[in-house]
């Protein structure tokens, strides 16, 4: 089992009505090297057991040369962890945390498929750290699928209208569940889910395509459930569950 390691809250940024990033440095180093798509586990100080204290939150941003890591972080209604951080915790406070865990990661050599990324909510935060890392070295296309209630949920909004202004490989698409921009946006922004953009792209399936899914389990479930009814293969749907 990897050894507990102490860590420090450098800062914050509140990022919409109910998410707000937390950026964890490890002193113990000069450089924190994971891969984009891995996960920090935090221990809080929340509980007298153990394993009840432990929470793990996707690494949103990518490798940097520094020994901090941005964690995109969702408050949830009656979750302790999330208590603890949005109450509690701040600039100054003390973790402890592992080193950087998780499957849920692009192959290391170029990539020879186009990339379909599928999320909800916080769910955006693993592709926001491969696609800072990839876009500027891959010539394969990547397309962002998002999916929230509102614009003012839209994470990272900004960011991803200028990487898709700026690399041609790149697609933004955006579905809002309860209410639409009120403005002309230069991206897709759709009334509904994930669900209905997946399904009307790609619908013939392809053997170059791979797709990742991050998010809500309910999310995540439907859409396996869905790209294998499209007859895609199990190995082109790569998984991550938040809950």
């Amino acid at each position: 089992m990897s050894k507990w390691k102490e860590a420090v809250i450098t800062r914050t940024q509140d990022r919409s009505p109910t998410v707000r990033s937390f950026w964890v440095a490890l002193p113990d180093r000069e450089r924190l090297d994971f891969r984009p798509g891995q996960f920090l586990t935090l221990d809080l100080p929340i509980s007298e057991n153990r394993r009840e204290r432990w929470r793990s939150y996707s690494i949103a941003s990518p490798p940097n040369e520094t020994n901090e890591a941005e964690l995109c972080i969702v408050q949830l209604p009656g979750g302790r962890g999330t208590k603890y951080l949005f109450e509690e915790a701040g600039a100054g406070t003390q973790v402890l945390t592992k080193e950087p865990g998780g499957v849920f990661t692009l192959p290391e050599r170029p990539l020879d498929h186009d990339l379909v990324m599928v999320c909800t909510g916080t769910g955006v935060a693993p592709f926001r750290s491969m696609l800072y890392q990839r876009l500027p070295r891959e010539k394969r296309h990547f397309h962002l699928i998002f999916g929230c209630r509102r614009p003012e949920d839209l994470l990272y909004r900004e960011e991803f209208e200028r990487l898709g202004e700026r690399y041609p490989n790149f697609t933004y698409t955006t579905t809002l569940s309860r209410e639409l921009p009120g403005e002309t946006t230069s991206f897709e922004a759709l009334a509904g889910y994930v669900h209905q953009v997946y399904q009307r792209d790609y619908a013939t399936p392809r053997s170059d395509l791979r797709f990742y899914l991050c998010g809500w389990s309910a999310m995540v479930d439907e859409a396996r459930a869905s790209l294998l009814g499209m007859g895609y293969a199990e190995q082109q749907v790569i998984l991550e569950l938040y809950g």
